[in-house]
C-alpha cells in the first residue's frame, strides 16, 4: 500500500477486527451497510489491473466526507480514525481466505474537507487462477464498516482487469462511467497489440418492469451499433472522449467477448440534474396516462412540481417528496449502474419505491433482500440473480412473482399520498 502523505500515521494490523468482521463464509456475506447512507457518503470505488503474470495492483477511492471525525479535548483538534482492509479468495474456493491485511489510518488534515483520496495495494497473484477481493472500510468512530467486492480474472490477456483507464494528470479513474468532459487514456497490459476495436452500443431506453409482471428474459444482444478502432502505442492510447451516450466495449480480439467497457450516461452522473432526468423515474409511482401527459408538457420543471404539488397537498411537504425520492434514484444510480442507469434496473426500482432494504445477503451468483426482520416469514424477501454479461459485474435480475403485487402497489400508493 503505497504511503498517503496527508494521513498523520499509518499502522499495520494483522488480523484486526476479525471478531467483529468475519468473512470466512464468503458463500452468504451479509452486505446491508453497502446501500445504507454512510456507504452512499463515503462513495468507495475500487478496481483491478494486472501489472504482471504474478502482480495485481487494487486501486480504491473513497469519500473522507462519508467518515466521523472526532473531537480530541485534550489536543483540540477533530480526527478520524478508521481501517481499510482486504480479504483474498480464490474463485473456485470461496470459503477460504489466501491472504488478507489491516491498516489503520488516523487522519486530523481531512476533517470539513469532503476529499476523495486514492490509494493502491499491490497483491501477489498468479496467473491463470481468478480471484475475489473483499475490501472493507470500517469507522471506528462510528462503528460502522462498509465493504466491496471485486472479481479478479487472470485466465487471459484479454479480459478487464488488463487494462486501466487514466485522466489528463495520469491519476487513475477508477469508475467505469464517465462524462463528456471526461479526457482519458487507456492504458494495457499486453505488448503486442497497436490497435482496439471499440463496439458502441446505444444507451437503453428500458427500464425495470413491476416485480410481479411476467417478464420473457431473452438472450440479451451483443451485435453492436457501430464498430471503430483506436490506434495504441507504448501500450496505451491518445486521449480519448465520448459525446454521444451508450456502451463501448474496447477489445483487442474481436472473435471473443471479453473486454474492457466504459460507459456514458448524462454529463452529471450519477446525480440527477435536469427536469428532463426527473421525468424518466417516475415512471414507477405514476399511471401511463399520468406519465405520458408529464412527459408531452412543454414547461417539464413545472409539470413535476404540480405533479408532486398535487400529491403532497402543500409546498413544504412537496420538497421533502422530491428530495427522498431522488436521493433514492442518485443512490440507485451508484450502487446499482450496469449496462444502463442504476435506476432503470431490478434493484434501483427496488430500492426506488421501498427504500433501502432491511438486510442484504449476497453470494457468488445472486443476492437477497429483506423488508422486516431476516428470514421472518413475514417479511418481504426478494431474489436477485446474477447475470454473465461481458460489460459489467453489477447486472441482477429479479425473482418476479404474482405474490408481490399487493405489496408493490401499496407501496406505490404510499408515495402518491
Amino acid at each position: 500500500m503505497k504511503k498517503i502523505c496527508l494521513f498523520v500515521f499509518i499502522f499495520f494490523i494483522a488480523m484486526l477486527f476479525t471478531a467483529c468482521y468475519n468473512p470466512s463464509k464468503m458463500n452468504t456475506t451479509n452486505i446491508t451497510s453497502n446501500y445504507q447512507d454512510q456507504s452512499r457518503s463515503l462513495n468507495i470505488s475500487i478496481c483491478a489491473y494486472n501489472l504482471s503474470s504474478d502482480s495485481t495492483r487494487i486501486y480504491y477511492k473513497f469519500n473522507t466526507g462519508g467518515l466521523f471525525f472526532q473531537k480530541d479535548m485534550k489536543k483540540n483538534y477533530f480526527y478520524a480514525q478508521y481501517i481499510i482492509r482486504y480479504d483474498l479468495y480464490n474463485a473456485a474456493d470461496m470459503k477460504k481466505v489466501i491472504d488478507s491485511a489491516s491498516f489503520l489510518i488516523i487522519d486530523s488534515v481531512n476533517y470539513g474537507t469532503n476529499s476523495n483520496l486514492t490509494d493502491s495495494i499491490d497483491m501477489l497473484l498468479k496467473e491463470p487462477d481468478n480471484y475475489v477481493v473483499s475490501f472493507t472500510i470500517i469507522d471506528l468512530n462510528k462503528t460502522f464498516s462498509s465493504t466491496n467486492y471485486l472479481n479478479i480474472y487472470k485466465n487471459n490477456l484479454l479480459n478487464r482487469n488488463n487494462y486501466i483507464i487514466r485522466d489528463s494528470k495520469n491519476n487513475p479513474i477508477i469508475q467505469n462511467y464517465l462524462s463528456r468532459s471526461n479526457g482519458f487514456r487507456i492504458f494495457m497490459r499486453e505488448k503486442q497489440v497497436y490497435k482496439l476495436f471499440v463496439r458502441y452500443y446505444k444507451s437503453s431506453t428500458d427500464i425495470a418492469e413491476p416485480p410481479f409482471a411476467v417478464v420473457n428474459l431473452k438472450p440479451r444482444s451483443f451485435k453492436a451499433d457501430s464498430i471503430f478502432t483506436i490506434d495504441i502505442t507504448d501500450r496505451h492510447s491518445g486521449t480519448l472522449s465520448f459525446s454521444e451516450p451508450g456502451i463501448y466495449h474496447f477489445q483487442s480480439d474481436t472473435s471473443q467477448k471479453d473486454g474492457f467497457t466504459i460507459f456514458r450516461f448524462s454529463d452529471d452522473f450519477p446525480l440527477i440534474t435536469s427536469a428532463q432526468e426527473m421525468i424518466g423515474p417516475l415512471r414507477y409511482i405514476t399511471t401511463k396516462s399520468e406519465y405520458n401527459d408529464l412527459a408531452l408538457m412543454k414547461n417539464i420543471k413545472a409539470a413535476i412540481d404540480n405533479f408532486w404539488l398535487d400529491k403532497a397537498g402543500n409546498p413544504d411537504r412537496a420538497k421533502e417528496m422530491i428530495k427522498a425520492y431522488y436521493n433514492r434514484v442518485q443512490d440507485a444510480n451508484r450502487f446499482f449502474s450496469s449496462y444502463t442507469e442504476g435506476w432503470k434496473t431490478d434493484r434501483g426500482m427496488i430500492y426506488i419505491v421501498y427504500g433501502p432494504p432491511y438486510s442484504v445477503y449476497r453470494s457468488p451468483f445472486n443476492e437477497t433482500w429483506y423488508y422486516g426482520e431476516d428470514r421472518n416469514i413475514l417479511s418481504m424477501t426478494l431474489d436477485f440473480n446474477k447475470t454473465l454479461d461481458p460489460f459489467t459485474e453489477n447486472d441482477y435480475t429479479l425473482d418476479r412473482s404474482a405474490e408481490y403485487k399487493d405489496v408493490w402497489y401499496s407501496a406505490v400508493e404510499t408515495w402518491r399520498k
